[in-house]
């Protein structure tokens, strides 16, 4: 079953509770509880293709060269850098 977090608006404390749709639903109509959303960021990976090499480059503070992103092995494949 999913997990939601709550929030008690008479409290102010947050928590987490394990029910099924159908239970949120009726749990939620409660005038001092609300529902609060969270974002779930994972890392998405290519496996070293184009993406990861420009979210390394990015992320680093060191720049090399020029400072322009030219990506490596086979991130190369079909592409065409902005002149």
């Amino acid at each position: 079953m999913p997990i939601y977090t709550f929030i008690n608006k008479n409290t102010k404390k947050q928590y987490d509770k394990e029910m099924s749709y159908e239970e949120l639903i009726e749990y939620i109509k409660q005038k001092h509880i609300e529902q609060v959303f969270k974002i779930k960021i994972t890392r998405y990976s290519d496996a070293g293709g184009i993406k990861d090499q420009f979210t390394d480059w990015c992320k680093s503070d060191k720049v090399e060269g020029k400072g322009t992103f030219d990506p490596y092995g086979k991130a190369t494949k079909g592409f065409k850098k902005k002149k």
